[in-house]
């Protein structure tokens, strides 16, 4: 994994697909948001100002919270995927494809949990503007490759079920929306 500044940390390139069948995959940017860093957040609020959604506004409030107290959260994690490709310490709010929140050693040290997950309205299944496809997907696999070897568990929305269940996350007990991922 490459360190590219100490803000925007760049994990790493994924592929996600065009919607548009025989188009080749585009390279998307895994990076890491730190909330102590004004301009990450700053990206942070601007994604929960242009999607409007429950998620992302969640996840812009979390990482406040931490700036506020203005301690490091070594348990927090906040990622996101970008269409940038350089300039990872200026994150363009219009670039981002989704983003998310990881809380570490949850429920214990050989586990975390993906608290939020949110794709960008315009690029979600159901949306009739959508331009991307599989980016959602695409973060779950970017987690999973970051996090090997430690089972990945959420609480899943009625409404995304399918898609969790689809990417290799099982119920933890019958009909229970609390999911979980092992390799």
């Amino acid at each position: 994994m490459d360190n590219l500044s100490f803000t925007g940390n760049f994990i790493s390139l994924i592929n996600i697909k065009k919607l548009k069948p025989f188009t080749m995959p585009v390279k998307i940017s895994v990076v890491e948001a730190d909330p102590l860093v004004s301009e990450d957040l700053r990206a942070l609020r601007e994604v929960n100002d242009l999607w409007r959604g429950n998620f992302s506004n969640v996840i812009y409030k979390d990482a406040a919270a931490i700036n506020n107290i203005g301690i490091p959260d070594e348990i927090q994690n906040f990622f996101v995927l970008t269409r940038q490709k350089e300039n990872f310490n200026r994150l363009k709010a219009e670039d981002i494809l989704a983003e998310g929140k990881i809380i570490l050693d949850n429920p214990d040290k050989n586990s975390i949990y993906l608290d939020y997950l949110q794709v960008q309205p315009d690029n979600m299944f159901e949306s009739e503007n959508r331009i991307y496809k599989g980016i959602g997907s695409a973060f779950l696999d970017a987690i999973k490759a970051l996090y090997k070897g430690k089972e990945i568990n959420l609480h899943s929305l009625y409404s995304t079920l399918d898609f969790y269940k689809k990417n290799g996350f099982r119920p933890s007990g019958r009909d229970s929306n609390n999911l979980y991922f092992s390799v």
